[in-house]
């Protein structure tokens, strides 16, 4: 099967997200859901009304992404993405709010735009509250997401696109922090509550609390690049989603988060009675902040 293919109609049975077709893909219609370009920023009371109506259209059918009770929901709308909690229990809505993650993602957007011309970011369409619920609404990004694609690469595809994220990474990198602003293990946007408000886990925690002041180099990393989190094709990353967890880290931090928890654990898989090939390219994409040349960018 072609590992860009990103036509719902076309994905065989036995396509590991063959249950959620539109998970991991996106192929433009021309009858898509396109927003009211209009209210794009705006939180009057018309804009809010109309996000409102947005969110109406956000229900089981469109979801491909169903959090856990304290976490967010995640639906392909036509051409936008929506992360909202407004399906769950309204008593334990917005457990944690997600106000700062929201304004992170979006300065951090800003940042990576002015190095990566040439992958495609979404664009933030809204972000605030409807109706007591964190509500982002984004662009989505045609294409095909690493993880969805990766059964379907060979080994040196595969090995391909860890060197164009390494490169993605050294760029964002580059980008340092105003002087003054920021001292290291801190998001564009700092979250006052982060350690205390379930946002991160326990051990993220950790390493954020152990390694605070201690970087001499830090940079600007999106703390998140998961194949899940790269948009692919034709053997190139395309795009990068997800930024709410960027920052300004060190560079060893930054690589202790990523294969500590953004990636399988070798060990999570004991009993699973997997081969050694198997739990290799499972592990694949864990050294990404590694390199045969330089302990860092």
């Amino acid at each position: 099967m072609n590992p860009y293919e990103s036509d719902p109609s076309r994905i065989p049975a036995n396509d590991p997200y063959s249950d959620i077709p539109a998970y991991g893909r996106y192929l433009p219609q021309s009858n898509d859901f396109r927003i009211d370009r209009t209210h794009i920023k705006s939180c009057t009371e018309e804009s809010l009304r109309y996000w409102a109506s947005v969110l109406d259209l956000c229900d089981e059918t469109v979801r491909i992404y169903p959090a856990d009770d304290d976490g967010r929901d995640v639906f392909a709308l036509g051409s936008v993405i929506v992360k909202s909690s407004h399906l769950h229990n309204t008593s334990i809505q917005d457990k944690v709010d997600y106000t700062y993650a929201d304004l992170n993602e979006t300065q951090a957007i800003a940042l990576a735009r002015g190095v990566l011309d040439d992958i495609k970011i979404p664009e933030i369409y809204f972000h605030g509250k409807i109706n007591g619920c964190s509500v982002i609404i984004q662009e989505r990004i045609p294409g095909v997401a690493l993880n969805v694609a990766w059964p379907y690469l060979s080994h040196t595809q595969k090995t391909s696109f860890k060197e164009q994220a390494r490169r993605i990474l050294r760029r964002l990198y580059a980008i340092k922090p105003a002087t003054g602003q920021h001292q290291g293990g801190q998001h564009v946007v700092p979250d006052p509550e982060i350690l205390t408000n379930d946002r991160i886990n326990p051990l993220e925690k950790e390493i954020l609390i152990t390694t605070l002041g201690t970087d001499t180099d830090i940079g600007f990393v999106h703390n998140d690049l998961t194949m899940s989190n790269c948009i692919a094709n034709n053997d190139k990353i395309i795009g990068i989603i997800d930024w709410e967890m960027a920052g300004f880290f060190g560079w060893h931090t930054a690589a202790e988060i990523h294969s500590r928890i953004r990636t399988p654990q070798r060990e999570s898989f004991v009993t699973a009675k997997l081969s050694e090939e198997t739990l290799r390219d499972m592990m694949f994409w864990n050294d990404l902040y590694q390199h045969e040349d330089a302990a860092g960018p």
